[in-house]
């Protein structure tokens, strides 16, 4: 067996570290657990209402962001925390808007198009966000949200939580989700593969 050099020694320990520390990065990456709000912001006449100042609030959480939309009327809040929130929008010439329960689920981007009504910004539009399903128009990702209430208060074998994911619309048994193969479905319990 050959001896191997200090040097050589210093420098495999220091590639070893290197390597780990990028696969602990790569996994913290890739274990968002957040969610994203976007939108439009138009008139009654459906064109664009750019510099309208919009705010993401929950006052729970003591949460509160504000961006100004785009020429295109467009707003974007990214990294957003799961939770309900409301949504204010205020733009000169018209009555301030305010959207309650805004549900914002994890890693499913949320879309609530704001519809301004001229008039005078001391006035305020309230409505109230719909409890549609949510359907995901962004990308191709399939995600559900359970609370841990569903969980404690279902009749679960053993408490196992993937027989749990067999209830939801798509999914087998055996970890096949819409037709696709068992391999190419992410599962994420907290936020962790």
């Amino acid at each position: 067996m050959k001896k191997v050099s200090p040097f050589l020694r210093k420098r495999i320990v220091h590639l070893s570290m290197l390597l780990s520390l990028l696969a602990i990065s790569s996994v913290a990456f890739s274990q968002t657990g957040s969610s994203s709000v976007r939108g439009v912001v138009s008139d009654l006449q459906g064109r664009a209402v750019a510099g309208a100042n919009v705010s993401l609030i929950d006052e729970q959480k003591n949460f509160n962001r504000s961006q100004t939309t785009n020429d295109s009327g467009n707003y974007v809040f990214t990294a957003v925390p799961p939770g309900t929130y409301r949504l204010e929008v205020e733009a000169a010439g018209f009555k301030k808007s305010s959207v309650t329960q805004v549900q914002a689920l994890v890693d499913t981007p949320t879309s609530i198009d704001i519809t301004l009504e001229v008039g005078n910004i001391s006035e305020t539009v309230s409505v109230t966000a719909g409890g549609d399903a949510p359907i995901n128009t962004t990308d191709a990702t399939i995600g559900n949200t359970f609370e841990s209430r569903r969980i404690t208060e279902l009749p679960l074998n053993a408490g196992n939580v993937v027989g749990l994911l067999s209830l939801q619309p798509g999914v087998t048994r055996t970890g096949f989700v819409n037709g696709g193969r068992a391999d190419q479905a992410n599962i994420t319990l907290d936020g962790v593969d």
